[in-house]
This record gives C-alpha cells, structure tokens and sequence, in this order.
C-alpha cells in the first residue's frame, strides 16, 4: 500500500488561475534522534499567490530511487492542507518502523503543491537557448569510443554530475563492450507519487561518431535532454519521469538495446518515451529537405506537407509507429499549443516501422521492438544536414531557435504524460542507525565557522585520521576532506563560497560519527 496524499484525491476539482506561480521549498534540514525514534524536519515555503498549499513526507532508504517505505513513518506538524506559506515551518516523524532498514543513509521527500492546474506555458518560456548553445558548446566533439575516448568519458561524468546536482536519483549504467570498453548508459529519475511504476523517458545517445565532432548528432539531442532536466526537476508528478542518456547508438543501437534488455524491472511500465535524434538544423532554403524513397507513397499527407513548403528543411519530424499514434497526436497538439512557431510533420509507421528502414535508425526503435510507446524527433539526419556524421556537424551550423522550440514542445508534451503537478520538492539525507551509534569518545574534536572556513580542533585525540563531510540543508555535499591529526591540532579549512543557511558538518571514522550543525555565514 503506498500513501496517497489529499491532494492526489481533490487534484481534479483544482480552479483554473491565470499564470500561477508555483510554490517554492527552501532550508530543509533533516535531523534524526534514533534514541528517541524521532526525526524534525525544518523548511521554509513560499507563495507568490499566498495559496494554502498541500504538504507531504516521503522516505526512501534507496537513494531516491523509490518511496515506498512512507507508510510506516507517522509526521505530524504543517503537513497536509492547508498549510500557510511562511518561513520555519516544522514537522516531526516517529521513524521508529524506520529502524529495520536503517543501514546508511535515508532520503526524505518534502512535496508541496498548491492544488493549482500546472501552468505549462510558465514552464515552456524557461526553456533557454543560450542555455542550450553553451552545453552545446561543451558537448561538440568528438565522443566515440576509440577516437574520442576522453572527451566522451568528460560527457558522460558532467551529465551524470548534472543529474546529481538536480537531486534526481541517477544511474550508471555499464557493461562490458569488446576491445576493454565499458560502455555507460545513464538514467536519471524523478520517481511519481501516484503511479511510481509508471515511467516516461526523454533520451538522447550522446556518443558521435569518430569522425566528426557531432554538434548536430547528437549533441543537440543530449543537451535538450539536460535542459529538460533543469527546467523539470523540481517538478513532482504523478508518473517517474526519467532523464537518459544511451551510449553507443552509432555502434548499432547497442545502448538502448541494452537497456529495454536488461534493465526495466518487470514492475515497471514504460508509458511513452521521447528520443532525441538530431534537433538542430533548420533551412528555409528550397529543396533543403530530401525524403526516402518511397516515402511519398508510404506517408502521402506528410510528404504533401513537406512538399507544399517547397521541400524546405524547416519542420520537426514527429516518428510514431502504430502503437505510438496518440503519443504523437500528444506532441503535434502539445507543440501547436505551447510553440505554434514551431512546424511539425508527423509520420507514424505501421508495425515497428520495418517497412521504413530510414525511420528506425535511432532509440526509440528497441522500444517500438519491445512493444512501448515511442517517438523519435529528428530534423531528418542526412535527408536534410549535409554535414551529416562528417568533420563539418558543429556548432556553427545549427539554429538554436529552432533546437530551442523543439526542446520546449517535448517539455510540454512530457508534462501532460507525466502528470506533473504544480509545486516543488526539496531533498535532504540523514544517517540510519548504523554510523550514529559510536560516537568518537577517544577524539575530543569541535567543528565551527571561521571567517571563509572551518575550523577544527581537537583535546587528547587518539584518532590519526579521520573523514570530515559537509552538507548543505538540502542534503548535497559541498566539501569531503581527509583530516590528519594529532592529539593536539587546530586546523583551518578554506571552503568554497557557500550561501547563506544551515549547514552540517560530520566526522567520521568507520561507523563512529560526531555530528556539527552551523549556520553560514
């Protein structure tokens, strides 16, 4: 049994408001007694529109990766509805049901939401361009395997950092490929607090090929996926939504292939998934855009469409298949809706689109195989880039405004499959039982804030070494540190600029752990 909060029950009777601002979560802090069985959450939450706001508690012993384990915690303080916007706000847990599986570390949830209809359009106008150009700008180079090992190991770990950073449960996803190569695919989630087992995906392979530094393919597909990463991660939904970034597509495919193989528990059902495949060139020149043979016969409204602008290279190509037909409807309506400046030509393909074998070339294609719902948005590859897996796909070439518009029609699209709701999350972590129950009684050690540091002081200290970590009120660690002492020692710790607000510090020795809060500055 999972725990449906109010708002999930009353979410259909919500009132139509006019560019409502969402609310905003801040400070949350997480601080467990295991002695008592208790645990305090403090948080702040603001509203612009001062609407009474829903609040819930989720509790997850799996990095984020689920939260089916909030039943057996009971919270009590300002959570449910209504509770006011306004700074320290408290909730107390009895988490002693908790205690079974409290080896490491436990993340806790903090939902608001207003009970509003999401403002999409709010959403969509966050998407930004130049945004785009600069992880573009990162991105461009070549990423393969062999020719371009380093730079495409450098991608990989700034996504997967990305994804950290975001708060979202992030997965490495390797194997062993030939030649000594692991290859990485990379999942990022957001998991769904109706239907957590319901999943909607928006990929893009972000190798190239060896020969060419792959702004077009597919950089531009990988740094939309990191956009909608930014702009939607704080947004909770009904359904998972899940960032991914495949590894060896040009290779054959291998990464996704992989994945709908090997890695989609049987719990889990994919519901729609959205493939980035080239987003990034636009010509309004005449006979810009070629087509496949046959493809006037195949598709005769798209191919009119196409040929109606003068074959100009100036649409984004919608791929379905059968089973895909109402998941691309979803994107041709969410695109006029939200960016009517963008073109869209939709083409769905009977069966798993054997029959089109130019329109299988990427992702989405093992998804179609496996019988899920899946588009692939392209901007037709070498029927229209003639600088096409060649030295000349780079930056320069492509039209940001145009990748920009795509980039905002798939957020669009993904908000209405995944149900998102208007509101904010905020994370933060706090040790199980295991690691609290040693405190450090032979080191007499004390944390505190010295000017742009910390500093660190330790009385007859029997301990050589120990870990010191720092964390912010969300829970994300800003500064791990190897601390080598003497029984008598003083050290001063220069830190990064830090904002304001509480801080931990702690430290550790195997599982003795002495904990510091401080407020910075």
């Amino acid at each position: 049994m999972r725990y449906l909060p109010l708002f999930v029950l009353l979410f259909s009777c919500a009132a139509l408001r006019a560019q409502n601002h969402l609310p905003v979560l801040g400070g949350l802090a997480a601080n467990a007694d295991w002695s008592q069985q208790s645990l305090q959450l403090q948080f702040d939450v603001a509203d612009a529109d001062q609407d009474p706001l829903e609040i819930a508690v989720y509790f997850s012993n799996n990095d984020g990766k689920s939260y089916e384990i909030t039943p057996q915690a009971t919270c009590t303080g300002d959570l449910g509805f209504p509770v006011s916007p306004g700074a320290g706000k408290v909730v107390l847990c009895n988490i002693g049901a908790l205690a079974g599986g409290a080896v490491g570390n436990f993340t806790v949830r903090v939902v608001a939401l207003d009970r509003k209809t999401l403002d999409i359009q709010a959403l969509v106008n966050r998407v930004d361009s130049t945004r785009l150009r600069a992880d573009l700008a990162f991105v461009a180079g070549i990423r393969h395997r062999t020719a371009g090992l380093a730079h495409l190991q450098a991608v990989h770990d700034t996504m997967v950092q990305r994804f950290q950073d975001y708060r979202l449960a992030t997965e490495d996803l390797s194997w062993a490929y030939s030649g000594g190569y692991t290859a990485r695919n990379v999942a990022a989630s957001n998991p769904g607090l109706l239907a957590p087992d319901s999943v909607v995906i928006v990929d893009a392979h972000y190798d190239s090929v060896s020969n060419g530094p792959g702004a077009d393919d597919n950089g531009s597909g990988t740094v939309a996926v990191w956009e909608i990463a930014r702009v939607l991660h704080r947004i909770p939904g009904a359904k998972t939504l899940r960032w991914m970034g495949f590894d060896l597509e040009e290779s054959g495919l291998l990464g996704s292939i992989r994945y709908v193989s090997n890695n989609i528990p049987a719990s889990e059902h994919i519901k729609s998934v959205y493939n980035f495949e080239m987003i990034g060139y636009y010509s309004e020149k005449a006979n810009s855009q070629t087509l496949p043979t046959g493809f006037n016969l195949l598709f005769p409204d798209a191919y009119n469409a196409v040929s109606g602008q003068q074959f100009k290279g100036n649409f984004i190509t919608n791929v379905g298949n059968t089973a895909s037909a109402g998941l691309s409807a979803l994107f041709e309506k969410a695109a006029l809706q939200y960016v009517p400046g963008l073109r869209v030509v939709t083409v769905n393909v009977p069966g798993t689109g054997t029959i089109a074998s130019d329109l299988r070339r990427s992702d989405h294609a093992p998804f179609w195989d496996a019988g899920y719902q899946a588009l692939m948005l392209t901007d037709g590859a070498n029927f229209r880039n003639p600088n096409y897996h060649k030295p000349g796909d780079t930056l320069g070439v492509l039209n940001f405004t145009f990748m920009s518009n795509v980039t905002k029609a798939t957020l669009a699209a993904i908000a209405q499959s995944a149900g998102l709701y208007s509101g904010d999350q905020a994370f933060a972590k706090f040790p199980g039982t295991v690691g609290v129950s040693a405190p450090l009684n032979d080191c007499n050690i004390s944390v505190s804030h010295q000017n742009a540091g910390l500093l660190v002081r330790t009385e007859a200290c029997a301990r050589p070494q120990l870990q010191l970590e720092l964390f912010d009120a969300g829970g994300r660690r800003v500064l791990n540190q190897t601390l080598l002492l003497s029984p008598h020692a003083q050290l001063i710790l220069p830190l990064p600029e830090l904002p304001a607000g509480l801080y931990v510090a702690r430290v550790r020795d195997g599982q003795a752990l002495q904990q510091f809060k401080l407020m910075w500055p």
